[in-house]
């Protein structure tokens, strides 16, 4: 047996906070989505998987466009025209209305379109026989911990669940729950980045397969995942056409602004990607980097600078560490000092008006000292510097 898991595929959603693309990386963007689907379409293909699972929020919004549903319904006939079924759940974006689809799904697809949890069967070309259990939204959210209604393992080779969600209020679901229904893998959708709950079985969320916003990187793709007897193996492979990124480039020694020129050229990306480029070590240049990059005139200059693959959509200045000031004595005069408030008639001293209140005589104990003492230690050594941190002789 061999399968595809996938989730979160967004179909007709933007590419986020983007302004001023150029005309060049603008074609890109338009046509990322249905690439990604394509490649989709080809690595199930290309691996004679058996079957294909979309786990929820295939779609961005539950009223995708004619355009987004016609490309999408033309891939699922090429798996049609490869014998490769595909099982397929809604989520809380694309929640299902069936009078929003204008096109008819395609006979390989089988729907799980109810809130209810129901289970599908399956032979593989090579006889096993495997279930799969779903259910759909058909609201945008469900706060039933739906997976209390999934039935235990049946008398298949192989029972694989499909849920969308996680959290309150997207069908919540404890972790020890799936593990108690004896399923040889779970593949889950909703949270964008990939995760692996569980090592044996198999608990999945796969993220999303393609970025569209600046958080979403590290992404790892679709799971491939095969067996090997009654042990299931996975592999994931990358489908996204365009990829966010962030990269620093230290600008030390630079004390000339053409001077950064030839080093942005150097910048390359073997992927169409949209970068957030981050200056580091720029006190040469001092404030006329950070005047440039306020203005936007940098941004729009090293634009043309780079490669045709990379979209520069944000210039930033990394943070300084602050150092922290030096006190003029020596790390033990400070040790001895706070050793000193350390003495119970000293300390009570210091809290005189405090120590009044007698019903407070007995949380202004031992304990209470030495919490008070170690916090003050703390504090002082985070924000100072003594001759011995300074190295000063």
């Amino acid at each position: 047996m061999k399968f595809l898991h996938a989730a979160d595929l967004h179909l007709d959603r933007s590419f986020e906070g983007l302004t001023t693309v150029p005309e060049y990386f603008e074609k890109q963007l338009m046509t990322a989505n249905q690439t990604m689907l394509q490649n989709i379409v080809d690595v199930a293909i290309n691996n004679n998987v058996d079957f294909v699972l979309l786990a929820g929020d295939t779609f961005h919004q539950n009223r995708p466009t004619l355009k987004t549903q016609r490309f999408f319904f033309q891939e699922m006939a090429r798996l049609e025209e490869a014998s490769i079924p595909v099982f397929m759940n809604f989520g809380n974006h694309d929640f299902y209305q069936a009078e929003r689809y204008w096109f008819a799904f395609p006979n390989n697809i089988q729907l799980f379109s109810d809130e209810q949890v129901e289970t599908k069967q399956l032979l593989t070309r090579t006889g096993e026989q495997v279930a799969i259990t779903s259910f759909s939204y058909q609201h945008p959210t469900i706060e039933t911990a739906m997976a209390e209604t999934f039935p235990y393992k049946s008398s298949v080779d192989f029972h694989i669940g499909m849920y969308h969600g996680g959290q309150m209020p997207y069908a919540p679901f404890q972790l020890g729950e799936l593990l108690t229904k004896g399923y040889d893998y779970w593949a889950l959708g909703h949270i964008h980045v990939p995760q692996v709950l569980s090592e044996n079985p198999f608990i999945i969320y796969p993220g999303t397969p393609q970025g569209h916003t600046q958080k979403e990187v590290d992404l790892s793709g679709v799971t491939l995942v095969e067996s090997n007897g009654n042990q299931l193996l996975r592999q994931t492979v990358p489908v996204e056409v365009i990829r966010w990124e962030k990269r620093t480039l230290s600008l030390k020694g630079v004390r000339q602004p053409r001077d950064v020129f030839p080093l942005i050229r150097k910048i390359e990306a073997t992927l169409p990607t949209i970068l957030q480029l981050e200056f580091c070590d720029v006190e040469g240049l001092g404030d006329e980097l950070s005047y440039q990059i306020a203005s936007g005139e940098l941004l729009e200059a090293v634009q043309e600078e780079v490669a045709d693959t990379i979209f520069l959509w944000q210039l930033t200045v990394a943070e300084q560490p602050k150092e922290r000031p030096y006190l003029a004595v020596d790390e033990a005069l400070v040790e001895q000092l706070i050793t000193t408030y350390q003495e119970p008639e000293i300390f009570n001293e210091l809290l005189s008006e405090l120590n009044q209140n007698p019903q407070l005589h007995q949380v202004m104990n031992q304990s209470f000292r030495e919490t008070i003492v170690a916090t003050v230690k703390d504090k002082m050594e985070q924000r100072y510097q003594f001759r011995r941190d300074a190295d000063v002789d």
